[in-house]
């Protein structure tokens, strides 16, 4: 992760409105992200909801899963769910394969 990603995903923070209106989503589609677990905010001050800045890219990621291919929010949950955790999977196997002695790298 770089400084930048870290700075925009850690500290910065966004509001649903400006999530949606980032994203392309509706407010409605995003409302059914967050009841399906899919994001969660960081934050709540009065009636307003805030979340993490690297939502957006979440976001985005399901306008496009959910138009291109057609899919339900549902589907699109599923989907980023099995991405996040391919992600952590490469990330772990990449640092196992660091600590592997040079020989035995692929």
């Amino acid at each position: 992760m770089t400084t930048p990603d870290l700075l925009l995903s850690d500290f910065a923070v966004i509001s649903f409105t400006e999530i949606c209106t980032a994203s392309g989503l509706s407010a409605e589609e995003f409302e059914e992200l967050i009841e399906l677990g899919t994001c969660e905010p960081c934050r709540q001050e009065g009636g307003e909801r805030f979340f993490p800045a690297s939502t957006i890219e979440l976001a985005r990621a399901a306008r496009h899963l959910s138009t291109d291919f057609d899919l339900p929010l549902a589907g699109v949950a599923l989907v980023l769910a099995y991405r996040d955790r391919i992600r952590e999977l490469e990330e772990r196997l990449r640092e196992l394969e660091f600590r592997l002695p040079t020989g035995l790298r692929d």
